[in-house]
């Protein structure tokens, strides 16, 4: 998967490359009033072109990791809370605990794929590459 992303900023070898994330109504903002803003995505990835800052580049992710994170950062939280409600359901046959219980299980989801996070990070970084400086046609082309 190809994704066109802006050089914020870079430091050493690395370059800050902000993403355009898509909103939930498909970037329809002139046709939908519900005022929603998605926070554009900022990835480091390692600066082989030399990018400079104000930049646009063309990175690559293969399409497998894209899916494996997009799978742990959705999937296995909800699955989480969902087994945290469950249990405390079992366990205590209050509503209220069960809640509270999922909520601890949606944190200790969220600290476990911290820590897994930061121990891949080379692997990370491996998958997703920079393929070429665009140029300001090109640019128009991804929609920027």
């Amino acid at each position: 998967m190809n994704q066109a992303g802006y050089v914020a900023k870079v430091e050493g070898n690395k370059a800050h490359v902000m993403f355009k994330r898509m909103s939930e109504c498909g970037d329809k903002c002139a046709t939908c009033s519900s005022g929603c803003e998605a926070p554009p995505l900022i990835l480091d990835i390692e600066n082989t072109l030399y990018a400079d800052v104000g930049d646009y580049v063309e990175v690559n992710m293969e399409d497998d990791t894209f899916f494996k994170f997009t799978f742990f950062a959705y999937v296995v939280p909800l699955v989480m809370m969902l087994v945290g409600i469950a249990l405390g359901y079992v366990l205590t046959h209050n509503e209220l605990i069960s809640i509270f219980v999922g909520l601890a299980f949606l944190a200790i989801a969220y600290i476990i794929l911290r820590i897994v996070n930061n121990l891949h990070v080379k692997k990370q970084e491996e998958a997703v590459k920079m393929i070429r400086i665009l140029s300001d046609e090109e640019v128009l082309k991804y929609g920027r």
